[in-house]
């Protein structure tokens, strides 16, 4: 994702803040075990919109935990949270795309990228009357949004659709904005699909689109130009497409099958996922079976040395409850939990934050 690119969107909107005001010092104690026990203390967390609802639940759910764990959590966009770790106005930033070079180059310090849950980009769109989803290669997909393809019975559609009725309703192509992780990985799809595609367009966190797409801020004002827009196609993660009552998509897998998103295609793509995390890392196209070919990792970025005690170790608290406990979460919001040999991955990459020197452990209940 290019530095340049990383300007945080203006007029944040915090999505949610949990619990009342409280002291900003970490209130500790000991059980009868002899084990640390933690209260917490406010964090600010930055970026993806793909992520907004899990990181919010997560942020309340852990309330109960730590009583002054108040998670404000902001829903920029990718790259608004990258913008934010890397200026330090955030605890954790958020981001659908793995740090690419520039970006790791731009940190003042070291970080360290923690997957946290699975999610699908979800082919999305408003066409009244169908009762199955609709079929469509990355090729076609490609097309679309090149503009090529202006109507939804285009022979290449009705081709991948068979039996299916389709209108002559004109396509009304939307897509991100803002900077967007969720851009990043649903044109590095295209572009693998489509020749044309990766000329024309390319991949990245923002492109330049088509004249006469519809550009809109955030995961939730796609969405929102969808369900108001009757043959509008848009990319949103697949949470947001099914509390939005959106159709979307079985993509072509490379066996030629077709998969719709759901909880257990997104999840069996995650098998792909390896460490350490690094610019190439992703689970697009993955071969497993049954796996959703547009599946994504959101991640957290935090500082491995933490210059706050009492936020560093509330951080590190609330991440291991979400890699832990909160995966529970995960399915019933749309997301697919980690593999558990990537949740164990992930916790160790967790155990590398530091505060003055000495590794940071978590807190029991955490």
């Amino acid at each position: 994702m290019k530095t340049r690119k990383l300007a945080a969107v203006a007029g944040m909107v915090s999505l949610a803040v949990f619990a009342a005001a409280c002291s900003s010092d970490s209130s500790t104690s000991t059980d009868g075990g002899g084990s640390t026990t933690n209260n917490g203390v406010p964090l600010t967390g930055a970026g993806s919109t793909f992520a907004a609802p899990i990181y919010t639940q997560w942020g309340k759910d852990f309330n109960a935990v730590e009583s002054g764990a108040q998670v404000n959590y902001q829903a920029i966009g990718s790259g608004g949270g990258v913008d934010a770790i890397t200026k330090q106005t955030a605890d954790f930033g958020a981001s659908d795309a793995p740090l690419q070079a520039d970006a790791l180059a731009a940190l003042p310090a070291e970080t360290v990228q923690i997957p946290t849950v699975l999610g699908g980009i979800a082919i999305a769109y408003n066409l009244p009357g169908l009762t199955a989803p609709l079929n469509l290669d990355g090729a076609t997909a490609a097309d679309i949004f090149l503009g090529k393809i202006t109507t939804w019975d285009d022979p290449a559609i009705a081709a991948l659709n068979s039996g299916v009725s389709l209108p002559s309703t004109t396509i009304r192509p939307v897509h991100r904005s803002d900077d967007s992780g969720s851009t990043f990985v649903f044109t590095s799809y295209l572009a693998s699909q489509s020749p044309s595609f990766k000329k024309t367009v390319g991949a990245d966190s923002t492109v330049q689109w088509p004249s006469g797409a519809a550009g809109k801020d955030g995961s939730d004002g796609v969405a929102g130009y969808l369900v108001q827009t009757e043959g509008a196609v848009g990319y949103i993660s697949y949470d947001y497409a099914v509390a939005n009552n959106l159709g979307s998509a079985a993509v072509m897998a490379s066996d030629g099958s077709f998969i719709a998103p759901s909880v257990d295609s997104i999840s069996a793509a995650g098998a792909d996922l390896a460490f350490p995390i690094g610019p190439e890392t992703n689970v697009l196209n993955s071969k497993a079976a049954g796996a959703y070919p547009i599946t994504t990792t959101t991640y957290v970025i935090v500082y491995v040395a933490q210059a706050d005690q009492a936020k560093g170790q509330t951080l590190v608290d609330f991440l291991h409850w979400g890699l832990t406990k909160g995966q529970e979460t995960a399915a019933s919001l749309n997301y697919a939990p980690l593999p558990s040999d990537i949740a164990t991955q992930a916790l160790a990459a967790l155990a590398t934050l530091t505060y003055n020197g000495q590794p940071m452990t978590p807190s029991a209940g955490a």
